[in-house]
């Protein structure tokens, strides 16, 4: 008994010199958790990220732009706001009206004096969930520049220009996403795919490519990057270690940095942790190397907690929540959402993205309505027997809307849509519907196709449908196409008494558009229908071990071609020797026997442009470009790139190929194109439609010929028989 109070003062004298250390354990599986609490997910999307890279100019005596950003379909969004960024220069007399709304609801509504000013300002964005998957932004910019009711309008000095910098900013729990479908549509502009560090095994490279041209068919920027390795150096700036874990070796390695080069695989768990840029994915190719590496990771931060269960415990309550992609390799042909740090993110088997390319196609990904899928087949996509797609499946609002002078349907959609089973659009067939209005002038309806008039007529106007038909040249076509139906009135007011009326007017949802055959004629044009049906896609094999810039150039050069990620066949040649195609291909600098580009590379460092007999050009100096040109091989059409200089260049400006058969590419897109083809056989037609033409001419004189061969038969027989009369 007597030894108890001696041993009392021992467990006091030990509680006092453990309490420091069980302090630290505890704050460390405090800053633990609360990383593993935080699921925000900030998102920010711009007129420039949805193709709009020019400013929006507004110049007329009224202006109404309408625009519609996209946010997760039936996800609740909070701190949501509209960045407006742009100016105006106000010349009239008059003061200008400038009104915005969002989503229908006014936020502005002012008289501007002005001479001129910023239009900068923060427009507010209802909180929760939007079942369009848009927030709708409305601009509308008027002048009274007459006192005359009947005064058409006119440009004005009042100009109103809005930046494509504006952009909408909003914030999502990560947890809300409970499906495929609505992590698809919370994609940001420029996704990032997560692949495994180092060499790629070719169903990963094959899936990699393929995921990235789908995201690119759906008006969006693929971004291939390798989960970090040890040596690597990554950046830093605005990553925040936790006070409380800064004494964990791997974290206080990263503390306080703008750039560090990993050492160790624990720091880069830590980075994992910490949801880096350098680490931050939206989609991922689950493939075994990718999940071993992320577990290598955490697997080595863990030893480093060994001395502290409470954080050794937050950590793996960490990974199960946040590191679900480290669960395990994907099955066969599966897709699943999974979470790596604050994303949620598409998870894709290294088989799978064929598959996953067609899933996600606009016409189905909205049935991903679970967390993960299993595609057993994706064949050619629905179409009925006569080639017809509606456009009402494309987008656009079927509604009629009112005219008094001008009023424009639009409707805008990725090639993809249109450009299926190896055909491209042929024919634009619009109904259209005018009410008729009070002047004796008939209504004019004008159809334009990115910018480019297709078919223009007069009206009837008598409220019946009436049909407008185009032809869609190749030229027209682009990575995102928009349609414009513009209709103008010549409005009626009798000595100005009167306020000129507007009168509804209707694009019926009984348009539709024709699907072409492909017809080669030597163009990328007559090449591209091909390429969107079965085509190979041929490589050299060594782009297995540079794998990250070598996606990034097949991402974009197989778009730009409008290759099919889903039907197309990956084909790896083996070092320097020649490939003789099969199909109809796109081969990425290798050697195809009897290939005579029109523009191609000597010895990695010259520029050759092919004439008639000799060069026309033989030029060496420029450097990190590249050239695609229309060749023939083995019997075969396809397009061939060849690299100047950096073989690593990665385009960063999406295009198509739609002019010429050769152009010569840098980093910002295409530089300089060349056309060699026959000018008879242009890009408004295909060959038959020329071979047509011809046969105008061509068939009256067959005839003729044919008659007067005919008619001298019957003259020398007659002769004959008039010699043997007698």
């Amino acid at each position: 008994m007597s030894h108890t109070p001696r041993r009392l003062q021992f467990a006091v004298l030990s509680a006092a010199l453990t309490s420091p250390l069980l302090a630290h354990a505890t704050a460390a599986s405090d800053a633990l958790q609360a990383l593993t609490a935080q699921d925000w997910v900030t998102r920010s999307v711009s007129l420039k990220d949805l193709g709009i890279t020019n400013p929006v100019v507004l110049d007329q005596a009224d202006n109404r732009q309408a625009f519609f950003l996209p946010v997760p379909k039936g996800v609740a969004i909070s701190e949501a706001q509209i960045e407006l960024k742009g100016q105006f220069i106000k010349g009239e007399e008059q003061p200008a009206t400038l009104r915005l709304a969002v989503d229908g609801q006014p936020r502005v509504a002012e008289r501007v004096n002005r001479a001129e000013g910023d239009l900068g300002r923060t427009l507010a964005v209802d909180s929760g969930k939007h079942a369009s998957g848009f927030v709708s932004f409305t601009l509308d910019w008027s002048s009274p520049v007459s006192q005359d009711f009947c005064t058409p309008p006119r440009a004005t000095a009042n100009v109103l220009t809005l930046s494509p910098q504006t952009r909408l900013n909003y914030r999502y729990s990560m947890s809300a996403l409970t499906s495929l479908a609505e992590a698809w549509s919370s994609l940001p502009g420029e996704p990032v795919i997560l692949v495994a560090a180092g060499a790629l095994e070719r169903n990963s490279f094959d899936s990699a490519w393929r995921l990235g041209v789908s995201l690119e068919r759906s008006s969006r920027r693929a971004q291939i990057h390798a989960l970090p390795q040890v040596g690597d150096n990554v950046p830093l700036a605005g990553v925040e270690v936790p006070a409380a874990l800064a004494k964990v070796p791997a974290f206080a390695a990263l503390a306080g940095k703008q750039a560090h080069t990993l050492a160790s695989p624990a720091e880069l768990g830590a980075l994992l942790v910490l949801d880096t840029p350098a680490t931050r994915a939206d989609l991922a190719i689950a493939d075994a190397a990718l999940v071993g590496q992320i577990n290598t990771a955490l697997d080595a931060l863990g030893q480093q907690l060994q001395g502290d269960q409470d954080a050794l415990g937050a950590l793996a309550q960490w990974r199960k929540q946040r590191a679900s992609l480290a669960a395990g390799a994907l099955p066969s042909q599966q897709m699943q959402l999974l979470s790596l740090g604050r994303q949620a993110l598409v998870a894709v088997a290294a088989d799978a993205g064929a598959k996953a390319a067609g899933v996600f196609d606009s016409h189905w990904r909205n049935v991903l309505v679970s967390r993960q899928a299993e595609v057993k087949d994706v064949g050619e996509a629905l179409r009925n027997e006569h080639g017809h797609l509606r456009l009402s499946t494309l987008g656009g609002n079927f509604g009629t809307f009112d005219v008094v002078s001008r009023g424009e349907w639009t409707a805008t959609f990725p090639l993809s849509a249109v450009s299926v089973n190896g055909r491209m659009p042929g024919e634009l067939n619009l109904d259209v519907a005018a009410a008729p209005g009070a002047g004796a002038s008939p209504p004019v309806a004008s159809v334009i196709w990115n910018n480019v008039l297709l078919n223009a007529a007069q009206l009837d106007a008598g409220g019946n449908p009436e049909r407008l038909k185009a032809r869609i040249p190749g030229y027209a076509m682009g990575v995102t196409n928009t349609v414009q139906v513009r209709f103008q009135r010549q409005p009626s007011s009798p000595h100005c008494a009167e306020v000129p009326q507007a009168y509804p007017v209707n694009v019926l949802p009984s348009s539709y558009l024709t699907s072409a055959d492909a017809e080669p004629d030597g163009t990328f044009i007559g090449l591209l229908p091909l390429l969107a049906g079965k085509p190979q896609v041929i490589l050299n094999a060594s782009v297995l071990n540079t794998p990250i810039a070598s996606l990034g150039k097949l991402i974009r050069l197989a778009s730009a071609a409008s290759v099919s990620p889903v039907n197309a066949e990956l084909v790896l040649s083996d070092g320097k020797a020649e490939v003789a195609p099969a199909k109809p291909f796109l081969a990425v600098d290798v050697q195809l026997p009897g290939a005579k580009p029109v523009l191609g590379v000597a010895e990695l460092q010259r520029l050759q442009a092919q004439g008639d007999e000799r060069l026309a050009l033989d030029l060496q100096g420029p450097q990190g470009l590249g050239t695609l040109s229309v060749v023939s091989s083995s019997g075969q059409d396809g397009v061939l790139w060849n690299s100047l200089g950096n073989p690593d260049m990665v385009p960063q400006v999406p295009f198509l190929l739609t002019q010429g058969n050769a152009v010569v590419v840098g980093k910002q897109g295409p530089l300089t194109w060349v056309d060699t083809s026959d000018p008879e056989l242009n890009l408004s037609g295909t060959p038959f439609h020329q071979w047509r033409k011809q046969l105008v001419w061509a068939l009256p004189t067959l005839s003729g010929i044919v008659l007067v061969l005919l008619v001298l038969g019957v003259v020398a027989r007659r002769l004959r028989l008039k010699h043997k009369g007698k």
